[in-house]
């Protein structure tokens, strides 16, 4: 199985990157190395096992869909975005070419060359909001 994961310094991909690399899978990752500690999670990866390493932007159409092409992948692991909720309010176009942009170029790409690839996204806890507003019981199994 050849496995591509986009934002794979970070510290999700990098975590599921060794994963990946333990269980002897074939492994792309994809990361423009901006965030604080992805070159030292590039590092350690580097010293777990071998990889493709590819350095481009998720928002670069061009880079997306030269990845695809090149390396044809089984799965993706999208994990690339901007987290940061300051950002989001500060810079929201950013926020919204990385995360909004960047997914679709990534969609398109597998869409028009490699449809068979599996995507499996990783979303954020911020998406529920403040939960400390609502009533609810904790309980021993997910069923109540």
């Amino acid at each position: 199985m050849k496995l591509l994961i986009t934002g794979g310094c970070g510290f999700l991909g990098s975590n599921l990157a060794s994963f990946a690399l333990s269980q002897g899978i074939d492994l792309i990752v994809f990361d423009n190395l901006s965030r604080k500690g992805a070159t030292d999670n590039l590092h350690w990866l580097s010293s777990l096992g071998n990889f493709e390493f590819v350095h481009g932007d998720i928002r670069n159409k061009n880079d997306v869909t030269r990845l695809i092409t090149k390396y044809m992948p089984d799965s993706c692991f999208h994990l690339a975005g901007q987290v940061a909720m300051t950002t989001s309010i500060d810079n929201p176009c950013m926020d919204f070419e990385i995360n909004v942009g960047g997914t679709l170029n990534l969609l398109e790409a597998v869409r028009q060359y490699n449809s068979n690839c599996n995507i499996i996204y990783s979303s954020t806890n911020k998406v529920y909001g403040d939960l400390e507003q609502y009533k609810y019981n904790e309980t021993e199994t997910r069923y109540t």
